[in-house]
């Protein structure tokens, strides 16, 4: 029913505008309690948990950041079945963002065109957002970054505040890599690790769809020089030749952005083949970018991948796409 009746209706308002109107719905949803219930034990999957260090994931199939930005609505998200979700992208100060429209739909090659620019209310808003989670029902990574990503003092400053700020409800972080010089990146990872008062939380590495295979080895090296956690295994691309099957006055119409969806998904599974093979093993690997089935799902586990995380699948699959995934990967 949701890609017959639903989707298509919700495909005719703009991406943008649809996904906060979804929001304010999940606000409303969260003071239902009989519909929670419900909602909980149709969407609720069967599988088994799975162990990492001292996280106990519910399910292998968890949200990308990206969807709830701004913390808003994750515990609600997480009655859709997902057995861990990422919030974020998250900066210390307020930032707007691309103007409007930055979100567009690709549905023949069933893939989205962002062009969002890191918009996000800032570390207070996400902060208050944050305390409403629910401590063991879920696992919550924070995906953060800085405002200045050039300035190597005032980064890794930023980075270890919002470690420090979150740690009571984070249970991991997430780290962009590319967005912040890896020498900056570095600094700001040393300092985090020096403090032997800080509470420890697992950090992983978020690496583009775009990333040369050839540099792999270096930033897996970079990894373990820095006591990182492990990778999440792709963000979005640039290339556009991977648009095969949308006309090519749709993709000139939608203009900039990165790609997200299922036209990442070979690029996606070359990394995480190449992580789970040169990566030492007891690095956490979660593939990203274009899982969008339980076939695409499989396909990640195959590669090397301890977990799947979804973003694309949930827009264009519909809610029961994630019981399906996590009762498929069991």
């Amino acid at each position: 029913m949701y890609k017959s009746i639903i989707r298509p209706w919700l495909f005719r308002i703009d991406a943008e505008k649809i996904h906060n109107e979804i929001i304010t719905l999940l606000h409303v949803y969260r003071h239902l309690p009989p519909v929670k219930s419900f909602i909980r034990s149709v969407y609720r999957p069967k599988a088994t948990p799975f162990q990492w260090q001292n996280l106990t994931f519910g399910n292998r199939v968890g949200l990308s950041a990206g969807f709830d930005k701004e913390a808003s609505c994750f515990d609600e998200l997480s009655d859709l079945g997902f057995g861990f979700l990422e919030v974020g992208t998250v900066t210390p100060e307020k930032v707007a963002g691309n103007p409007s429209p930055r979100i567009f739909r690709l549905p023949q090659d069933h893939a989205l065109v962002s062009r969002t620019g890191f918009n996000n209310p800032g570390k207070a808003v996400v902060l208050q957002n944050l305390k409403r989670k629910r401590n063991g029902k879920y696992i919550l990574g924070v995906n953060i970054n800085t405002n200045h990503p050039s300035d190597e003092a005032l980064a890794v400053a930023e980075l270890c505040d919002l470690y420090d700020t979150f740690s009571a409800y984070a249970d991991y972080y997430t780290l962009n890599w590319g967005s912040i010089a890896p020498e900056i990146l570095g600094a700001a990872l040393t300092a985090l690790t020096d403090d032997k008062q800080r509470v420890r939380k697992p950090i992983l590495l978020k690496l583009p769809a775009d990333v040369p295979l050839e540099k792999l080895d270096d930033i897996i090296g970079f990894a373990r020089q820095y006591h990182v956690g492990g990778f999440i295994a792709t963000g979005p691309t640039q290339d556009r030749s991977l648009l095969i099957h949308s006309s090519q006055s749709e993709i000139t119409e939608v203009g900039a952005g990165v790609i997200s969806g299922l036209p990442i998904i070979h690029k996606s599974i070359e990394v995480v083949k190449h992580l789970a093979a040169h990566a030492p093993k007891e690095m956490l690997i979660i593939g990203a970018g274009g899982v969008m089935t339980p076939l695409e799902a499989h396909s990640m586990l195959n590669a090397g991948a301890h977990l799947v995380q979804v973003y694309s699948a949930f827009i264009y699959e519909g809610p029961g796409i994630v019981k399906r995934i996590a009762e498929a990967c069991k």
